[in-house]
């Protein structure tokens, strides 16, 4: 496939409900699509992660509209891995020189996410298949973003809404997490599962104090209770203190990172928009699994981003689950469309070429930031 033009737009959304994590609030929602078509008229979608703080998103966009050209237009891609490596090294002394290795990473992995989808169109399979033709068509999933008010109703209607398991923010002090932990953890049903999530909000000791009283608490794991790049001893002591299973991955970047991490994390969670895209998640998720561990891929962003995390999952086989934030985000509804439904806890995945759909940008217009386009 030889690529002719690449599309960079920008949508930002308000919401009447922020999203209230332990390291900031998220006052609106945000997406960067990269779109990248190809001289036959396929055209594959990315999603360029970037929802805190607030001017990321748009700051993002401008970056691939400076770094991508360049690299792109004009070049023919048979091999997508291989491709993203070259792209990878391309950039490697810019994402150093301008310390900016996570912006790079953020507008690679949605390139890489892009030429999956292209490449799965243009082989009009549907990119779990183009991954693992023994892809499932359904995968287990969890209501994600809970707010830290957010108690038992807010549980209701989501599994009312068809969710079996939910998680939690919490990191907002002994007295609310405990609140809110109990509350919701005395109201699941047979079978639910309850998750936590701190975003690195505690050091070591702080977080073995509050492993030690979620353990009691019917929780199933903890994610992120210390800064990703905390030192690995702190995060071997901990796993050994607690018998809470730990949780994390979506702040990690690069292969080496994940090995050393696969000796205390039990849940693994790369992003497929933060760092690697489709071509390292998916060697991530074979780590994970082979290691014995299981691959839950983190996102909480746009409908196509999250139609790539699912794709990845159904490829990827193993026991984990889809991360689906519930909070209100119309940029992401809009653009899905409905296809992603979900039925006691499972997601039924669309059957169409490429990551499953073709997202209908006139939905979500109005509130377009920016666009750009390069031939």
């Amino acid at each position: 496939m030889k690529l002719k033009r690449i599309f960079i737009d920008v949508f930002r959304a308000p919401v009447e409900k922020p999203v209230v994590t332990s390291f900031g609030t998220i006052p609106s929602r945000a997406i960067c699509i990269l779109r990248l078509e190809d001289t036959d008229g396929f055209i594959g979608w990315g999603d360029v992660w970037g929802n805190f703080p607030t001017i990321t998103t748009e700051y993002r966009a401008q970056l691939a509209a400076y770094t991508l050209p360049d690299l792109l237009l004009g070049k023919t891609v048979n091999d997508v891995p291989a491709f993203y490596c070259e792209l990878v090294d391309a950039l490697h002394v810019l994402s150093v020189q301008a310390d900016e290795p996570g912006p790079i990473a953020a507008i690679l992995s949605a390139t890489d996410q892009a030429l999956w989808d292209l490449a799965a169109r243009r082989a009009n399979l549907p990119l779990r298949k183009m991954l693992n033709m023994e892809a499932a068509d359904t995968i287990p999933a969890y209501a994600s973003g809970l707010n830290p008010g957010d108690g038992p109703e807010t549980v209701r209607i989501q599994r009312g809404r068809g969710h079996r398991n939910f998680k939690i923010k919490i990191g907002f002090g002994d007295k609310i997490d405990q609140a809110n932990v109990s509350r919701i953890a005395g109201d699941l049903a047979l079978g639910e599962r309850f998750f936590v999530d701190a975003n690195q909000k505690w050091n070591l000791e702080q977080a073995k104090h509050a492993a030690n009283w979620l353990a009691e608490a019917d929780v199933d794991w903890l994610e992120e209770p210390m800064a990703a790049n905390a030192p690995a001893e702190h995060w071997q002591e901990l796993a050994s203190a607690s018998n809470l299973p730990l949780a994390g991955g979506e702040n990690l970047r690069g292969i080496g990172s994940f090995e050393t991490g696969l000796a205390w994390l039990d849940y693994v969670q790369p992003d497929v928009g933060k760092w690697g895209g489709v071509t390292d998640c998916f060697n991530i998720s074979k780590l994970t699994i082979n290691a014995g561990k299981t691959y839950c891929p983190h996102w909480l962003g746009g409908g196509v981003g999250l139609l790539h995390s699912a794709q990845l999952l159904a490829a990827a086989g193993g026991n984990g689950l889809l991360e689906m934030d519930v909070n209100e985000n119309q940029l992401r509804d809009l653009t899905l469309d409905g296809a992603l439904s979900i039925d006691d806890g499972f997601v039924n995945l669309p059957s169409s070429a490429g990551i499953g759909i073709e997202p209908n940008l006139a939905l979500i217009e109005k509130w377009r930031v920016s666009e750009a386009v390069f031939s």
